[in-house]
């Protein structure tokens, strides 16, 4: 049967408008050549479901909108981010470390998607029993679950990136990275169009339970996908026991490395604006009083985004590279902060409030979308050797994840003061992200991994 699924995929990617040619695979294997159809193929059908999965439950919409309904306050919101975000990445140098030992780290990319998939159809049929007579106590399983998301996230970002990178040559990374999230943007844009038809506000809790339910499912057979990749396998494993002193002697000296530190202080100013969108949305829905059916006019613009945006960005990134593309997805972003402040002039829900949030949606998404493509192919290409690859990967994801956490420090900006402080800082450090990007060296220029 395995054999039959990489077949079909194969042919699939013979009807993929993409041309591997002689030059891009140079230096590749005769294995890794022969298994490239279906090996890409896979990560990119992997986007009709785990991307999809992921959209679905972003801290940016659905899980703000969510939040909000079980509780007034900010903070809770503003903490989903870190949680979501920033715990994936702060265990990643020890997961690295573990994962390097293993034979074939792409299972465990499966394994987290399974776990996923069951927690994410839990808190689904809590939302649907519990309803609104327990707001307090699915507070609790939301966050529970999403922790729990959080930490298997961590796993699947190092094992898909270092899977990825053994099957797919540098020269068709950006490709199937935006082959992978066009898919998963049709595949949304039919979950927004759901909403917008089958939902009300008369929905109550029960609308997200379903959607909650989707969103496992989505995940479970995104890592099913996944798992028909075929790449070189170690002789042996290798054990591996990570301590932590060895950890930190080795961040430590990777800190050192001028790029290395530069492009992780770039991610880092960067990230704001890429993850902020909890922020405008809860601006919108605290503001015009929006309801669950604007959910899916705005889960449609981001579904619509990636399609758009992964086409764009990965080409963009196999020929002029990494660097530009991030610096363009920056800017790109920087019109969020300039819709909010036009979002201020008015006071009643509208077409033309609708017509700026869905702006801001789509620049943030598009940055989103252009940094996740191409911070992740520059890491990879910042990596010696493919055995201290999973260790980069970790380390950069957990430097950016540490500060990633101070963004719960907005929720409180926004109870005491409002949102123009939290607004104004985004996209000062977007500035300042971009300033620092244009210091990087072109990815031409780095050793590839």
């Amino acid at each position: 049967m395995v054999d039959s699924l990489r077949a079909a995929l194969a042919a699939l990617y013979r009807l993929l408008p993409v041309h591997a040619s002689e030059s891009d695979l140079a230096e590749t294997d005769e294995q890794t050549r022969k298994a490239l159809p279906h090996n890409f193929a896979a990560i990119a059908t992997n986007g009709f479901f785990f991307p999809t999965a992921g959209r679905i439950v972003a801290a940016g919409l659905l899980l703000t909108w969510f939040v909000s309904e079980l509780t007034p306050s900010a903070f809770w919101v503003s903490i989903i981010i870190p949680i979501q975000y920033g715990l994936a990445l702060i265990a990643q140098p020890w997961i690295a470390e573990w994962l390097s030992g293993k034979r074939r780290r792409g299972r465990f990319y499966t394994y987290q998607a399974l776990l996923r998939g069951v927690v994410w159809v839990t808190l689904g049929i809590s939302s649907i029993i519990l309803n609104e007579s327990s707001p307090a106590l699915l507070l609790v399983i939301f966050f529970a679950v999403i922790v729990v998301d959080a930490v298997a996230a961590g796993v699947g970002n190092i094992a898909f990136s270092d899977t990825l990178a053994q099957a797919i040559p540098k020269a068709l990374r950006g490709r199937v990275r935006g082959w992978r999230g066009v898919f998963g943007g049709i595949i949304t844009a039919f979950v927004g169009i759901w909403i917008q038809t089958s939902f009300s506000e008369e929905s109550g809790i029960r609308a997200y339970g379903l959607l909650f339910i989707a969103a496992g499912i989505f995940y479970a057979i995104g890592g099913l996908v996944f798992g028909l990749i075929e790449v070189r396998e170690a002789d042996a494993e290798k054990e591996h026991d990570p301590q932590l002193g060895s950890i930190i002697s080795r961040i430590r000296e990777l800190w050192q490395q001028d790029e290395f530190r530069r492009f992780v202080l770039a991610q880092s100013l960067i990230t704001p604006i890429v993850q902020g969108l909890p922020f405008f949305t809860l601006f919108a829905k605290q503001r015009f009083g929006l309801e669950i059916d604007a959910l899916g006019a705005l889960l449609i613009v981001s579904a619509v985004t990636p399609i758009i945006a992964n086409f764009v960005w990965g080409r963009l990134a196999d020929r002029l590279g990494n660097r530009q593309v991030l610096i363009a997805s920056a800017a790109v972003g920087f019109a969020a902060p300039i819709c909010a402040a036009l979002l201020f002039t008015t006071e009643t829900a509208s077409g033309w409030v609708i017509a700026l949030l869905g702006v801001v949606v789509f620049a943030i998404n598009t940055a989103s979308a252009g940094f996740d493509l191409t911070t992740k192919n520059y890491i990879l290409e910042l990596s010696p050797s493919e055995e201290e690859r999973p260790f980069y990967i970790g380390v950069n994801d957990t430097l950016v994840g540490i500060p990633t956490t101070l963004l719960a420090a907005a929720g409180f900006i926004i109870d005491a003061f409002g949102f123009v402080p939290v607004f104004v800082g985004v996209a000062a450090f977007t500035i300042g992200g971009i300033l620092l990007t244009l210091k990087l060296p072109a990815t031409e220029k780095m050793p590839q991994g």
